[in-house]
């Protein structure tokens, strides 16, 4: 994959980026000695086993195993491939991506990701002073309550009713029109006519986290169905990934206590125009996996309030059930019942903000939400309706991964159906987690891969080697691989253990480096290069004992030549040196 970008340029991106900032940024770290560390953000984590290393440009779990470069945390932690993370990293320092040239696919794909940006933030702006020129959509803003503020915050806008209005009406050129149908963003309709998707409908831009307009949400005025609509899928805009107004958010907000989960586009609006802090919306769709991991990356509570009716109430229930699986000792739930048939921007324009802050404060915890909906219409006098239960509930339990909360759980399920000896659950519960412990891989350690792993984790160690071509002619298993570290080491003298694992992420040798550049050697660091001298010594002197031996073997069969016996008599001369 990496073979796409020039190493040239990953290199540069690694050597501009500080791992410890981007990641504080995410999750906050506390200085360690001279590391950082934190709560493990891959694992249900109880106490803090996530160090990063300012000096390596590392990270490392020592209780998931999970471990990297900048690169790698990007990838594991938003979930992106290799070639976003680099877009990402490329973003931050102000780059553009130089594909090889040989790459004409990744390169056409980048160059076309930037375009549609480019036209989508013009159609953007297009659409917002179109509804400030526009009567109808404004006054229905206005009903709706909605402020100018709110309007340009939000940066709403509207499609008119034909595209050749809107056209003329803004004055949108020949070229431009050219480009929006090319990417496929407006298109010709069976009447060959030019065809707006949100025309006629107010325009909700979607903000990704870096502040480019990626996609809209569009609402009828005229109530013509559906009512509402998102942009289509795109490499750029995924509805299953996206969350309405969180950018907004964390521009003011680096880590809110909570984010408030709402339907709509005009709930998310209104509860922040009453002063409602950390409203969002999953842009009017259920809620996905994808959607929870964005959520949990930016707070560790997540506070669900849909509309009061049946529909509502459903999604929240099923909000439930896919939280569930990332609910952890500091990751958690709750839920805001609203009256029927009220939603979050009726009910916050009848009550005002502190009765609304009222029910965020009142809000249900998740174990309150859980066992008050399926003990509905359950009637615990009836076994068949405990044992119906149970099988229902058992598998949303045991999808949590949190022991002291499933457990929690468990027991509080065992005592509703009747089962009042806690000691034998909890004996079950200890075997079957055992069951499923995971044991570690472990290799052993030996002096060569010692000296190999102290080059990964400092490769300014390369300095004390004093000439590669000494070790040209000897044979000692995995030497290869510490010459071949070693070369890389010399031609690099400013790489870190970050850029050294990318420098071999597609190499064959890659699995043994990422092993040994999260092995702890238990040496103290004033000690380090002593080490790594003294295992140099020993690789030298090793070799010098097997040539000798060889000659001495071979003395006692066959007898040695003048030149043999000279080059004994030097190798012994050597080793007393040593």
């Amino acid at each position: 994959m990496s073979g796409k970008i020039p190493k040239y340029f990953i290199n540069e991106i690694l050597f501009r980026t500080d791992i410890v900032a981007l990641i504080n940024t995410k999750i906050n770290l506390k200085k360690s000695g001279k590391n950082y560390q934190t709560h493990c953000p891959f694992h249900n984590d109880k106490t803090p086993s996530f160090t990063v290393s300012y000096e390596k440009q590392f990270y490392y779990c020592f209780g998931c195993n999970a471990h990297g470069n900048v690169i790698d945390f990007l990838m594991n932690y938003e979930h992106l491939n290799f070639i976003e993370s680099i877009e990402e990293l490329a973003i931050l320092h102000g780059l553009d991506i130089p594909f090889e040239k040989k790459n004409i696919i990744e390169r056409n794909n980048y160059s076309k990701k930037q375009k549609v940006y480019s036209l989508i933030e013009k159609l953007s702006n297009l659409y917002k002073k179109n509804i400030l020129i526009t009567n109808t959509p404004y006054q229905y803003l206005k009903k709706r309550g909605i402020s100018n503020n709110m309007i340009n915050f939000f940066s709403i806008g509207f499609s008119s009713s034909t595209w050749s209005a809107f056209s003329k009406k803004l004055n949108i050129s020949k070229k431009f029109e050219k480009d929006l149908l090319n990417q496929k963003i407006i298109s010709i309709n069976q009447y060959k006519k030019i065809y707006d998707p949100f025309q006629g409908r107010i325009i909700f831009p979607i903000f990704d986290q870096h502040n480019r307009t990626i996609g809209f949400g569009g609402r009828s005025i005229n109530n013509f169905s559906p009512k509402y609509i998102n942009s289509p899928e795109t490499n750029i805009f995924q509805k299953r990934k996206q969350i309405y107004g969180l950018n907004q958010v964390i521009k003011k907000y680096k880590k809110p206590e909570y984010l408030l989960v709402v339907e709509g586009y005009i709930d998310v609006i209104m509860l922040t125009q009453y002063r409602i802090k950390y409203a969002v919306s999953s842009l009017g769709t259920s809620i996905t996996k994808e959607h929870i991991q964005v959520l949990f990356r930016n707070t560790d509570t997540i506070i669900y309030c849909y509309d009061g009716d049946h529909a509502g109430r459903d999604a929240a229930w099923r909000a439930l059930k896919i939280t569930l699986p990332y609910i952890s000792d500091k990751k958690n739930m709750k839920f805001i019942v609203l009256p029927k048939d009220e939603d979050p921007d009726t009910i916050v324009q009848k009550e005002g903000r502190e009765k609304f802050e009222l029910r965020i404060n009142k809000a249900l915890t998740m174990s309150k939400y859980f066992f008050k909906n399926i003990l509905k219409n359950i009637d615990l006098s009836s076994n068949d309706d405990k044992f119906h239960l149970s099988v229902r509930t058992l598998p949303l339990i045991n999808s949590i991964p949190s022991d002291t909360i499933r457990i929690y759980f468990r027991q509080r399920l065992a005592r509703i159906i009747g089962i009042l000896d806690d000691n034998q659950l909890e004996k079950f519960l200890y075997e079957e987690e055992r069951k499923n412990e995971n044991v570690t891989f472990q290799i052993k350690k030996t002096p060569m891969r010692i000296l190999i792993g102290l080059l990964i984790q400092n490769p300014c160690l390369s300095e004390l080697v004093p000439s590669i071509k000494k070790f040209k002619n000897i044979k000692i298993k995995g030497l290869s691989i510490f010459l071949e570290i070693l070369k890389t080491c010399l031609n690099n003298p400013t790489f870190n253990t970050g850029q050294l694992l990318e420098f071999y992420r597609d190499k064959k040798i890659i699995n043994i480096i990422k092993i040994l550049s999260k092995w702890d050697h238990m040496i103290v660091q004033e000690e380090i290069q002593n080490m790594f001298t003294d295992l140099l010594k020993n690789i030298y002197k090793k070799d010098l004992e097997q040539k000798r031996d060889d000659l001495i073997s071979k003395e006692r069969l066959i007898g040695l030549t003048k030149y043999e016996k000279e080059e004994i008599w030097s190798i012994n001369k050597k080793l007393c040196k040593k």
